[in-house]
């Protein structure tokens, strides 16, 4: 794997939490108003029931604010394109973090789910990702693989793993490592982790979970793909 062409595609972050915000016209533009002061205009608003959905064209973000369950909601920003480092989307995702608190103030909120996603891209020296990770990494041989009895397009490999103990504000991390099937040199990586363990807190911040699971993917994640001697 070559480590300096990696390309992230995908950011996401968001957070589950009580108590439920109303969710009114009023409060979507209360909310459109605030982020637009502090610099993220958005180009389209959905209000389904129960739900304030926000998307800019340029430099594509969404931002959601949900009723996920009975006295729960769910607060979300996504970066579904390449355009920005992790510095840019977190700057916006902590602003849209921030109007939230600032559209609906009041008591502390019951932090009771804290996710990240990232997907990322990586090219290989070999002419397949998939032969890549079945051969060099995994030291299989490409015979094992006639019992299929018809050519391999591609795979990989997934990892569930839980916290070290169930209590601990340790996330879960859920890694996909596989070749990209429109582009087969190109290794596939997606990492999501959650933190569980319920909180109270004063306001909303994206940033630790943002950057601990940026560090999983540079650090442990990559670590386990090159391998000792890859």
């Amino acid at each position: 794997m070559l480590v300096h062409t990696r390309q992230t595609v995908h950011m996401g972050v968001g957070c589950v939490f009580a108590p439920q915000p109303v969710i009114s016209p009023t409060y979507a533009l209360n909310f459109q108003r605030e982020l637009s002061n502090h610099g993220l205009v958005f180009t389209q608003t959905q209000l389904p029931p129960g739900t304030i959905a926000l998307f800019r064209d340029q430099k594509p973000l969404e931002v959601r604010v949900q009723h996920v369950g009975p006295g729960f909601a769910s607060l979300t920003a996504i970066a579904p394109q390449p355009w920005a480092t992790l510095d840019e989307f977190l700057d916006d995702a902590r602003t849209a973090f921030s109007s939230y608190s600032a559209t609906w103030p009041g008591e502390p909120l019951l932090l009771v789910q804290r996710e990240c996603t990232i997907r990322q891209l990586y090219d290989v020296a070999d002419e397949h990702a998939f032969k890549f990770l079945w051969e060099r990494r995994l030291g299989k041989s490409a015979d094992e693989l006639i019992v299929f009895r018809r050519p391999v397009l591609g795979g990989g490999l997934r990892f569930f793993i839980p916290p070290t103990v169930p209590q601990a504000d340790e996330p879960t991390a859920d890694v996909r490592i596989e070749s990209l099937f429109a582009d087969a040199r190109k290794l596939f990586i997606e990492l999501q982790m959650k933190w569980g363990v319920p909180r109270m807190v004063d306001r909303l911040d994206p940033e630790p979970i943002l950057r601990e699971t940026d560090r999983f993917l540079a650090e442990e994640v990559v670590a386990f793909i090159t391998g000792p001697d890859l």
